[in-house]
């Protein structure tokens, strides 16, 4: 199956790994794209490249410094995205997480508070906002669905002791998404993706790419089936995959 070109997706939580290759992926089908994170630095220099991989130069490539873990800043930046690209959103991406080493015996309070408003309520807040009326709605009778797209992996099920704050406000994060799966196609139209990787994407000893978990290969065969997918649900969401592990 292919993809559409000339969509409208924002990622939320953008990185040098994942979210990097999503956008040079779909910069090559000429998709409008909004890159969100917290680093003007790295999101300048992600930004340049994803501009590098447009098959169209009349799409748009934008980007904007926020915080995710900040409610009114998330959707101030949202709203951004929107008049920017003059319609609504196909895709809404969200990625957004601190990730960092901690002790559950050392964590404090305020480190496990931070965390979850990037990772847990950050989620909640980018999907009510595209719950209230932000998602494009109106190829939905020929089969294509807008989709809120939730990165995760298997913190929740196997939390890890070198990342105990992450762990916790990933599981949130992934509760929040399954309710929101329940929930958002009967109430909004609207699907919801959880592509879940059960391993680490570097190789500890190396410091590299590993090479069967490259972000290239992953956006491949875990995220395009769920952009494939949203466009050909003519029979409804009955047969529509919330989780794809890899």
């Amino acid at each position: 199956m292919s993809v559409s070109a000339n969509r409208n997706i924002v990622i939320v939580g953008v990185g040098s790994s994942m979210s990097k290759s999503l956008a040079i992926w779909l910069a090559s089908l000429s998709w409008n794209i909004a890159l969100v994170s917290r680093s003007e630095k790295n999101l300048s220099a992600i930004a340049d490249q994803v501009r590098q991989a447009q098959k169209d130069k009349n799409s748009k490539v934008i980007y904007k410094v926020s915080d995710a873990g900040d409610p009114e800043a998330l959707k101030a930046t949202l709203d951004w995205a929107v008049r920017e690209f003059g319609g609504k959103l196909d895709v809404l991406s969200y990625n957004a997480a601190r990730v960092a080493p901690s002790d559950i015996t050392e964590t404090t309070p305020e480190e496990l508070q931070q965390d979850f408003k990037v990772a847990a309520v950050g989620t909640l807040v980018a999907g009510q906002w595209f719950a209230a009326g932000n998602a494009r709605a109106d190829r939905i009778a020929e089969g294509e669905y807008p989709l809120f797209l939730v990165t995760g992996g298997i913190l929740d099920k196997e939390p890890e002791q070198s990342v105990a704050s992450l762990s916790t406000a990933k599981a949130a994060s992934q509760t929040v998404s399954r309710l929101f799966a329940k929930v958002l196609p009967e109430k909004a139209n609207i699907l919801v993706g959880m592509p879940l990787i059960t391993e680490g994407l570097i190789d500890p000893k190396t410091g590299e790419y590993n090479e069967q978990f490259h972000p290239d290969k992953i956006v491949h065969t875990v995220f395009r089936p769920f952009f494939e997918d949203r466009e050909n649900l003519v029979n409804g969401t009955g047969s529509w995959t919330v989780e794809r592990l890899y």
